[in-house]
This record gives C-alpha cells, sequence and structure tokens, in this order.
C-alpha cells in the first residue's frame, strides 16, 4: 500500500464522524468529488473536507441537511431571528448565504425567491436516497462560482444497479413536557428496468413537527401587551420531498441520466414583532428537472448537464402592507454546466463553462415591472499536478461574467504534501466572489423588515462580495489514534447589510432602508479533530472550533457566530449488533446584537443514542436528544426566534428489502 493510501485509509476516521464505534479505522479508502470534479481520495483532495456516509445518516433520526451535518468542525447553524427557530448552515463563521448547496453537482438555490429565514433549500431530497454528503469547509468559488464563498455541501445520491432494492425509515419525537413531537417517513427503491442498460431510481419522504410554545408571561409591543404563550418558538413544519430518476447506460463509456425533484414545506407559527404578535404562514413549492450526460473518451472524461429549477414561495409575513395577505413569488433558474478533464503525464487537467439565467416575479414587492432576471456565465480551468512522489499542486481559476457586474477572476492554489505514511500536510489560498441577489439589487423591491417596523429597499449600487481565503492544516496518524489541526483566515471586502442608521425615504409612517456594502470584515480561526479507540469496540471523538471575526469599519465582532464550539462523542459497539453512544456539544457565548448589547449565552446539550439490529435487514434506533433539557430563558433572546429544541425522546425503524 501506498504512503497516501495508508493515511488516506486511516484519517478518515477523523474526517468522517463514524456511527458504529468499531468502525473508526476504516478498511476502505474514501474517495470524493466535489473537491476537483474528480475523483480524489480524502486526504489527496486539495481542501479541508469530510464525509458523512449513509450508516451515518441512518443512525440517528433528522431529515434536513442541517441536521445532519451539524457535528462536522466548523460548521454551525444560524438562526434567523425573523423566524421561529429556522436553522441555515454557517461554514466557518461565513453567512449561510455563503454555503453552496449541491445535489450530485447540480446548485439548488431560492436566494431571490426568499428574502428571509431560507432553509427550504436544506429539506428539498429525502434522506433515505443520499449515499454520502460531502461538505468542504473553505472557498470553491473557482469551481462552482458565486455564493461558494464559505465552503459546500454536496450531495451524493445513491446509484442503481441490477438488483432491485427497497428501504423504508420511520422515526417519531416526543417533546418531554409534553407539547407535541414530530415524525418521519421516507421510502427508496431502485433497480433495473433492463438488466446492464436502463436503471430506475425512486424515493418519497414525509415529515411533520408540531409547533411548540414554551414561553409564560406577558411582553409589551406598539400595539399593547400580548401573552408570550401564543408565541411558537419553534414553527408548525409539513415537507414532502419526492425525487426519481432514470439512468441508461448507452454504452460501457457513455451513459444520460434524467432526475427529477419536487418538494412541497408548509410552516405556520406566531412570531414576536414591534407591535406584537404576528402569524407567519409561509409555503415553498419546488420542482428541478436535470440531463446529465457523462462520457469517456480516449482522451479524457466529460459531463454535460442542463437544469431547471424551479420554486413557488407564498408568505404572509413579508408582504410590505399591514393588512395580511398572500401572494407568490416565482423563481425559474436555468443553467447549462460542462467538464472535462485530460490526463498528461503528471497533469490532470479539468477546463469547463456554465451559463445561468435567473428570473424572478414578485409583483408584489417588485412594485413597477414585477418581473427581474439576470444572466450570468463563466469559464474555468484547473490543473492537479503531481509533481512529485508526495506532493500535489492544484491551481486554477474560474471568470464569471454578470449582467450587471461584468467579469470576475477568481484564482486558487492548493499543495498537499504526504509528509510520510503517518503526516500529511495541506494549504492553500483562494479567492471567491458573491453577486448581490435580485432583490438586493432592484428598487422596485419593498419588502417588510425590522419585525415589522419598516421595510427595505434594494440597492442597484451595490458591489458584490469578495474574498480572500487562505488555509492550513497537518493530520497525524497512528493504529488507533489520529489528530487534525487547522488555521484558517478569510478576508472578505464588500460584504452586504441592511443600513439601519441612514433611511432613505418613508411609507405608511415606516421608515424604508436600503442595503450597503460594509468595507471589510475579517473571519479567523483554528480547527481541531481527534479520534481514539480507546479498546477495540470503544471509540473517542470529538473536534474544537475557536472563531475570531471583527467588522473592520465598526471594529465590533460579527453578529450570530460563536466564539467557541466543541463536541466529543464516545461510542461503544456491544456486539455486532448492538452499539450505543453518548454525545456532549458545546456552543459558546453568541453576540446576536451588537446595537442592542444582546448576547446568547454559551449552553452544553447532550444526546444519548442506541442502535440495534434484529437481522441484517430490519434495524431499530431508540434515543434523547438535549438530556438536561436545556433552554433559553432570557426574554431578548427568545422573542428574536432563537431556540434550543427541547428534550425529545425518540424511535425509529430502517427495514431493507
Amino acid at each position: 500500500m501506498s504512503t497516501r493510501t495508508k493515511v488516506s485509509t486511516a484519517i478518515l476516521a477523523v474526517l468522517s464522524s463514524s456511527a458504529y464505534a468499531n468502525e473508526a479505522i476504516e478498511t476502505d479508502e474514501q474517495m470524493v468529488v466535489t473537491a476537483t470534479h474528480t475523483e480524489t481520495s480524502v486526504i489527496e483532495a486539495p481542501a479541508t473536507i469530510s464525509v458523512i456516509t449513509e450508516e451515518e445518516l441512518m443512525a440517528e433520526p433528522g431529515t434536513a441537511l442541517n441536521d445532519l451535518v451539524k457535528n462536522i468542525a466548523g460548521v454551525e447553524s444560524q438562526v434567523d431571528g425573523g423566524r421561529a427557530g429556522r436553522e441555515m448552515i454557517s461554514i466557518r463563521g461565513m453567512d449561510s448565504k455563503f454555503t453552496m448547496i449541491l445535489i450530485n453537482g447540480r446548485k439548488i438555490s431560492s436566494s431571490n425567491a426568499i428574502f428571509r429565514g431560507n432553509d427550504f433549500d436544506l429539506s428539498t431530497i429525502p434522506k433515505e436516497s443520499i449515499q454520502r454528503i460531502e461538505v468542504i469547509r473553505g472557498p470553491m468559488s473557482a469551481l462552482y462560482g458565486s455564493e461558494a464563498l464559505g465552503g459546500v455541501i454536496n450531495v451524493i445520491t445513491k446509484k442503481p444497479d441490477n438488483e432491485w432494492r427497497t428501504q423504508f425509515n420511520a422515526d417519531y419525537g416526543y417533546r418531554d413536557d409534553d407539547d407535541g413531537g414530530e415524525y418521519s417517513t421516507g421510502l427508496y427503491t431502485s433497480g433495473a428496468l433492463i438488466d446492464d442498460t436502463l436503471f430506475m431510481s425512486f424515493s418519497v419522504s414525509q415529515s411533520a413537527r408540531d409547533a411548540w410554545n414554551p414561553y409564560t408571561g406577558t411582553a409589551t409591543g406598539s400595539n399593547g401587551d400580548y401573552d408570550r404563550s401564543e408565541a411558537t418558538a419553534l414553527e408548525e413544519r409539513d415537507t414532502l420531498a419526492v425525487t426519481g430518476g432514470l439512468l441508461w447506460y448507452i454504452n460501457q463509456d457513455h451513459d444520460l441520466s434524467f432526475d427529477f425533484t419536487y418538494s412541497d414545506d408548509d410552516r405556520e407559527g406566531i412570531i414576536e414583532s414591534t407591535s406584537g404578535l404576528t402569524e407567519s404562514d409561509q409555503r415553498v413549492k419546488r420542482d428541478t428537472q436535470a440531463i446529465t450526460y457523462n462520457g469517456v473518451w480516449d482522451w479524457g472524461d466529460s459531463l454535460l448537464r442542463y437544469n431547471r429549477d424551479a420554486v413557488v414561495s407564498k408568505d404572509n409575513y413579508n408582504s410590505k402592507n399591514t393588512t395580511l395577505g398572500y401572494y407568490d413569488i416565482d423563481e425559474v433558474n436555468h443553467s447549462v454546466d460542462g467538464h472535462a478533464t485530460t490526463y498528461w503525464g503528471d497533469h490532470t487537467v479539468t477546463s469547463g463553462a456554465d451559463w445561468n439565467y435567473s428570473e424572478l416575479n414578485n409583483p408584489d414587492s417588485l412594485t413597477e415591472t414585477g418581473t427581474a432576471s439576470v444572466n450570468q456565465y463563466a469559464l474555468f480551468v484547473q490543473d492537479q499536478w503531481a509533481f512529485a512522489d508526495d506532493y500535489t499542486f492544484t491551481y486554477g481559476t474560474r471568470v464569471d461574467m454578470h449582467d450587471d457586474f461584468g467579469a470576475h477572476w477568481s484564482p486558487r492554489a492548493y499543495l498537499v504534501n504526504n509528509f510520510s505514511d503517518k503526516i500529511t500536510i495541506k494549504g492553500g489560498v483562494g479567492t471567491a466572489f458573491n453577486a448581490p441577489t435580485l432583490l438586493q439589487l432592484s428598487e422596485e423591491n419593498i419588502i417588510n423588515s425590522c419585525k415589522g417596523s419598516c421595510q427595505v429597499v434594494g440597492n442597484p449600487d451595490l458591489d458584490p462580495e469578495t474574498s480572500v481565503s487562505y488555509e492550513a492544516s497537518v493530520a497525524y496518524v497512528e493504529t488507533n489514534w489520529q489528530i487534525e489541526t487547522g488555521v484558517f483566515r478569510n478576508e472578505i471586502k464588500n460584504l452586504i447589510d441592511q443600513d439601519r442608521d441612514n433611511p432613505v425615504g418613508s411609507i405608511n409612517g415606516q421608515d424604508i432602508y436600503t442595503y450597503k456594502n460594509i468595507d471589510e470584515a475579517v473571519i479567523q480561526g483554528f480547527e481541531f479533530t481527534a479520534s481514539y479507540e480507546i479498546i477495540e469496540s470503544v471509540n473517542l471523538r470529538g473536534n474544537y472550533t475557536f472563531l475570531d471575526t471583527e467588522d473592520k469599519t465598526t471594529n465590533e465582532s460579527l453578529e450570530d457566530r460563536p466564539d467557541h464550539a466543541a463536541m466529543a462523542r464516545l461510542g461503544w459497539a456491544v456486539n455486532n449488533d448492538l452499539d450505543t453512544f453518548v454525545r456532549v456539544n458545546y456552543t459558546g457565548e453568541t453576540i446576536i446584537s451588537n446595537d442592542d448589547n444582546v448576547s446568547r449565552p454559551s449552553y452544553v446539550t447532550a444526546d444519548l443514542g442506541v442502535n440495534y439490529s434484529i437481522h441484517q435487514q430490519f434495524r431499530l434506533r431508540a434515543g434523547l436528544n438535549n438530556l438536561t433539557d436545556e433552554r433559553f430563558d432570557e426574554v431578548e433572546v427568545t422573542s428574536r426566534g432563537y431556540a434550543i429544541d427541547p428534550r425529545t425522546w425518540y424511535v425509529g425503524m430502517t427495514a431493507d428489502f
């Protein structure tokens, strides 16, 4: 076995969060595709990358993507204070809008249609259809363009084969305070319609959560006192997700795939606003169709893909009118992308292009025309140069051409050194950019904000957000333990934020604000991940992340970013059929509002779980989340939408046919 393979095989236990204690040292080398568009081992990938396997996904409940990735170092939930407990995904302290979500390399985004609280992109695919999740921490704009400033989460779905397989999952969770719970069910099936030639896959999942109303007492809004017991800490939620696909092997070198997804996500809650209590009812429907061609040639490999992603948002809370009422926001994205990879001696060269057209129909907020649209084109090239036995240098660049901002270059360079059979050193620098959304740019766009007390209008003079990022890491591997430590620094310019200090007008007695570019912000930190096989059946692993953030204009820390976060998990494989775990998570103090001097206190949660295989095709799971029933007590925190899920018991099962 080569030096690279030895290190890659062992360190996977650090980079992925194994569900079973006796799987701490993997026997197979994990391959990933997100970092380079080509298959690369985890340890050789020119990025800080973690992998969540199917076994890990099925070991615990949770269907939304933020639940599935939350225990990875550097990955945190970012709460939208305007909505009841909605959590988006932040990577290394970057805003959640800088986390790009992919399904098999296809971008999904509803950032133009949904103004706030957009966690809808995280519930579009049934968990049962997922083969693994690849999470890159750090900018990837050189390959993926706008929005990939913080990192990339790529959901890789299962590939069907000749044998027909079906999996059914069900989970139920009950809150310890007798205030409802949640459940989820899911089904996945796949197999050959024509052996070795035509394959089909289909999955469907449905989940529902009761609203949670834990508050007591009264509070005062502009309309007088109100009863806080009616406010929802977690909104009611009902979600349906469906995916399907056909895979046609034209011959051994060429294939076509046809994929579709459909999701319907309905939320209801009662929000604490400046006036008092406000009803919130939002429903988002998405349908996606994609055609993908893959080819293998004498000179290399190629991919060509068309994707259509349509989102309809019906929302009574974002209306700029004081009278609640529904209106539809329609966003349609058309994209064509392709790339080709050639192999020239020590060089693996990947080049490609993509085109994206986005159209937004929002007659309520886009007050003049009701529509807005934008075209973006891009070209990129990347070279993976194995210039020595244990060195690989990956470098490349991308140029994005935007209707409003012209050309923007995003170069990147990364070095990987397998120093020995135990030590791997990585480091690199990359640039990234993010164009403002259609709503942020449009002067027609007027949206209710400030929890109901103001309006926000778009600003056509905004500049794109840009960043320069640096990272370096070292991994050390022994037979029964391994560690990885790294540092990172992100220098962001022209961050887009609302300018609440300078109103640009008024409407119906409310101030109108707009967006502005912040001169510069810096986010830097440190990550540490470790795993130790105490004995063959007992494994201890954990991670720690430190964040230091600063708005260079105000010299204040950035909001909604904990300075410390840590996780520790002890797993015990009692025998081949039974395993248990206990996990403790720590989240440090988090500034919620610099202007109001409000912070969310640090807190600790503990989870317990057990998995039991009755036989190879039927598995049970049970557990307790938030063992100590940790909660926020401060009204100034909870009234802004921050909440911790209460102590919850869960049971679940997986059956394979």
